[in-house]
């Protein structure tokens, strides 16, 4: 009669052996696993192609009134390589006729929120304060307000969102 162990009670080489094999199978199926997860989400963002900021359409540019100081709501789509999210971000648009500034509504000096105050915009955070061409009044801010790459197309107004460095004399795209 034949059976699955040898003599010194040991399962027969072949068992053995299929069990090693299985075993073995599931280890390299586990680490692949967690390999192509980690991997993904550690190593493939420092290769991907950078996204480029879409443009925001504000509306139509007859919707802005002339010599006035306009803040208008957008939402800005990133990506941060873990993940993609949306945020809301604030615009100024001063608009006299055809001449268009849009500028961020972010303070260059430490990313307070931009507000306005006659026909001067303001932060409230630490006194800061620019005229309507953006140039800087009184304030610890170390720059003009940042300005935001807009275009007209079939009357419509439209912006390319970007974050600044904060607390620098020139302005610095933010990556």
């Amino acid at each position: 009669m034949a059976t699955e162990h040898d003599h010194d009670g040991a399962p027969a080489p072949e068992r053995r052996s299929f069990l090693g094999v299985i075993s073995g199978l599931i280890v390299a199926g586990v680490s692949t696993v967690l390999g192509v997860t980690i991997g993904r989400y550690s190593i493939s963002p420092a290769f991907s192609t950078s996204n480029e900021q879409e443009w925001t359409d504000l509306g139509s540019l007859n919707e802005f009134a002339e010599d006035k100081l306009v803040k208008k709501n957008v939402i800005v789509s990133q990506d941060a390589g873990w993940g993609k999210f949306q945020s809301q971000r604030s615009v100024w648009i001063v608009r006299k006729g055809e001449n268009v500034k849009v500028f961020s509504g972010v303070c260059p000096h430490l990313g307070c929120s931009v507000n306005t105050r006659a026909d001067k915009f303001i932060c409230a955070c630490h006194g800061s304060e620019w005229n309507v061409e953006g140039a800087t009044l009184a304030g610890p801010t170390p720059r003009g307000l940042d300005t935001l790459e807009f275009r007209v197309e079939d009357g419509k107004l439209k912006i390319k969102y970007q974050d600044f460095k904060q607390g620098l004399t020139t302005k610095e795209v933010l990556s």
